[in-house]
């Protein structure tokens, strides 16, 4: 017992230091970072969703506007138009880039410099390269005139998605340039707000805080702005935002909030950076020392509830920690806006129950050998019984349920009704005879197989004889079996062959109820090694050989069946090599058709039964008149070419049933197209449904060839194909077999009434959905 809470103990410790290890590993180095950004993404979508600020106004390059202005890009005496129009704003910035001139336009560029320069809080956006620092700015007439520049960089993670944004950068001068919403802060007079937002997020890049999906933000038409349809006084106090969301025009990402038909615009990433300054929402993501804390104390928690709790409690402390994390990480960043990312806590926790439940198991089976080895020093396995198990607590731990299994062990007295159970419970009827071959115990098993094939309940002492009569059908077997076992107490015993089958490998016999079975008739022997009776077990290899059988007809159709047109279409081609036996291009491409549209047939049909036999059905209210009547439409076209009537009588205009439609049309087509294969021109097929009993009756009647009564007892058969002396029909008799199949799994019954020369009707009932039917 020392030694097993020694292990107990080091086992604990060394799980527990892995699994902390593993999370520190997993917080410091963050190994899966597309995992982590997608966390990220729905936690944004969960807590940061606010109004957009009444105080931001972007006034869009839209469609419309394009559509009255003139194409893009407009002349700048239009930009200096719109200025005009915005007076009261408290700043605007253009996210735009207007670097270069058109020859022909130079005074444009004076009209729109003296419009900045008349407004007075105006933003330019310039753009830093990725090597140097160096900046990409507008015409130096408009820097000049601008209150400022504001730099429009953004950061693109590896996944393609912007999450992140530079508020700073320096230049190669050693002179800060800022982003374009903290330039717009400071052409509004915010100047405290901006040196806030700079002392939270430092000149690292920082991640916005998005407050809605695209189009969340107040958007205006410029054609609307330009052409005073929005009164001046509406932009008063007001930061506008001047960009592009034309169609095909601007820049446009994928946000955490986009979807994925439609991407956030520039200006409106730009606008969600500028209210996350105005409100100071700005993501603040925890240092390294932090995310190291708080992936490791959730599993500094756990591992000191996992030494003395049951697996029952570990499991339910690892979800309810598992919540509390989230929910934790959750609050943090819907109130404060801090993002911790939960991932390596939550990995940990995935790996810390099973982990700790393989080595409690392993330690509880080595426990078990080692008690049992200790039993059998003692006194003899086999003479043993289990005795008083008492119902297990799973509330107590698996070091206390250790100690209890110690403590049934030592009470541990024989095995035999333990053995007894074990052999009531097994799935082969077995019944034991003593040396005598009187009947001395059977199973439940056997029971049951004794009522099923409609024997009474087997007595004791009942005579070997007397058994076997409803197990074996054959008397003839049935008496060379007995022949056999009865020699096998005499002196001449000997090792016939069928004695060595009984013992070892046992002998195929068929039941009364055509059940196919392995009887195996083996001595049984004392502890000392004494002869004292026999055991009979009876295994059902029905279905097995039911696979057998499947599989040779497999092989045969695919030996045969699928063999025989590519011999044909190889002895064909080897024809047509020969110009003197060559066939006509038509005939021999027809023929080669023919022939290859058989071997499709041949490979449709038996994937189609293939199916039937294994697919889950697709249960639903199937309509069996509307769904005959939609088949007999179809046939239409070749009713008339062969001059075949097809009639209906369908008594109900509801025959519901619950079936899998797919299945069930194709099994109707299968019926209706052999009644056409196997009819002459100029008959009649008659389809009819009406309720007989409990069932909906459907029948589908020909006046074809009709089949005779040997071969209705095989018709649905896989392979087989009524043929007579004037069928040309080819296949190979697959479709009534999957009829078979498909009415079978639908708890429904199929037969036929046929007459040579006077035609066949198959005969199918379903039951009805009763419910369907009342509604």
């Amino acid at each position: 017992m020392k030694h097993m809470k020694k292990r107990y103990g080091l086992e604990w410790l060394v799980v527990s230091l892995l699994i902390l290890m593993i999370t520190a590993f997993l917080s410091v180095f963050k190994s899966f970072p597309l995992l982590d950004a997608r966390i990220y993404d729905i936690a944004i979508q969960l807590t940061q969703d606010k109004p957009a600020s009444e105080d931001i106004v972007i006034v869009a390059i839209d469609d419309k506007s394009i559509a009255e202005i003139g194409v893009w890009p407009w002349r700048r005496s239009v930009h200096a138009d719109l200025l005009a129009r915005l007076q009261q704003s408290k700043a605007v910035a253009f996210d735009i880039s207007f670097m270069g001139t058109q020859a022909g336009y130079e005074q444009e560029n004076a009209i729109f410099a003296n419009a900045i320069r008349n407004h007075g809080r105006v933003i330019l956006a310039n753009y830093f390269t990725e090597a140097g620092n160096l900046p990409n700015n507008p015409e130096p007439e408009f820097v000049q005139a601008a209150q400022g520049l504001g730099f429009i960089n953004i950061k693109i993670d590896p996944d393609g998605l912007v999450r992140r944004v530079p508020l700073q950068k320096v230049q190669n001068d050693g002179s800060p340039a800022y982003h374009l919403s903290l330039a717009m802060l400071n052409a509004g007079g915010e100047h405290e707000l901006v040196k806030q937002t700079l002392q939270q997020t430092g000149n690292r890049e920082t991640a916005i805080p998005f407050a809605g999906a695209p189009g969340h933000f107040q958007m205006l038409p410029y054609s609307d702005v330009l052409n005073q349809r929005i009164p001046a006084s509406f932009f008063k106090d007001k930061y506008v935002l001047i960009g592009v969301w034309g169609s095909g025009l601007g820049d446009q990402f994928p946000t955490p909030t986009s979807s994925k038909s439609l991407n956030m615009a520039g200006v409106e990433i730009l606008a969600n950076s500028l209210q996350a300054s105005l409100e100071q929402t700005w993501i603040k993501e925890t240092s390294p020392l932090i995310d190291l804390l708080l992936g490791l104390l959730p599993m500094l928690v756990l591992c000191v509830f996992l030494k003395n709790s049951s697996p029952r409690t570990i499991l339910l402390l690892s979800i309810l920690t598992a919540i509390l994390i989230i929910l934790l990480h959750g609050l943090l960043m819907f109130q404060w806006g801090i993002w911790h990312s939960p991932l390596p806590a939550m990995l940990g926790i995935l790996l810390l129950y099973p982990l700790w439940s393989w080595r409690t198991q392993e330690m509880a089976l080595y426990q078990m050998r080692r008690e049992i080895a200790e039993l059998n020093e003692k006194e003899p396995l086999f003479k043993t019984e289990i005795k008083n198990w008492q119902q297990v607590n799973y509330g107590r731990s698996l070091n206390d349920r250790l100690a209890e299994f110690r403590e049934i062990m030592e009470q541990v007295r024989s095995l035999r009704q333990f053995i007894m159970d074990g052999i009531n419970r097994m799935p082969d009827a077995i019944a034991v005879f003593n040396l005598d071959h009187k009947l001395q115990f059977t199973t439940d098993t056997t029971k049951n197989y004794m009522q099923k094939v409609g024997s009474p309940t087997p007595e004791k002492n009942q005579t070997l004889a007397q058994f076997l009569i409803p197990v074996v059908s054959d008397n003839e077997q049935r008496a060379e079996i007995m022949a056999v076992i009865n020699k096998i107490s005499t002196p001449e015993e000997r090792q016939t062959g069928l004695l060595d089958e009984l013992r070892k490998n046992g002998v195929e016999i068929k039941d009364c109820i055509e059940q196919n079975l392995l009887l195996k008739y083996v001595n049984t022997y004392s502890g000392s090694g004494e002869h004292i009776g026999y055991i009979l077990s009876l295994n059902n290899i029905t279905p097995i050989r039911q696979a057998e059988r499947k599989r040779e007809e497999t092989l045969r159709f695919l030996s045969h069946d699928m063999r025989a047109p590519q011999s044909a279409i190889q002895a064909l081609i080897e024809l047509q090599r020969n110009p003197q036996t060559a066939l006509p291009d038509e005939e021999f491409y027809q023929r080669i058709n023919n022939l290859s549209s058989r071997t499709l047939k041949l490979v449709d049909d038996f994937l189609q039964l293939t199916r039937a036999e294994s697919m889950e059905l697709n249960l639903v209210p199937v309509n069996l008149t509307e769904l005959l009547e939609h088949i007999i439409s179809e046939y239409w076209g070749i009713s008339q070419k062969r001059h075949i009537n097809i009639t209906s009588d369908f008594g109900n205009e509801l025959a519901f049933t619950q079936g899998d439609h797919v299945l069930l049309s194709r099994c109707f087509v299968n019926l209706i197209d052999n009644a056409f294969k196997y009819s002459p021109d100029n008959t009649t097929i008659h389809c009819s449904i009406h309720r007989q009993d409990a069932y909906w009756q459907v029948r589908i009647k020909d006046q074809g060839i009709g089949i005779s009564e040997k071969n209705q007892a095989t018709i649905f058969n896989s392979f087989f194909r009524v043929s007579g002396p004037d069928s040309q029909v080819n296949g190979v008799g697959l479709g009534l077999s999957f009829v078979k199949t498909v009415i079978t799994r639908h708890n429904g019954q199929i037969q036929v009434e046929s007459e040579p020369g006077h035609g066949t009707t198959f005969i199918i009932n379903l039951p009805p959905d009763e419910y369907e039917e009342s509604v």
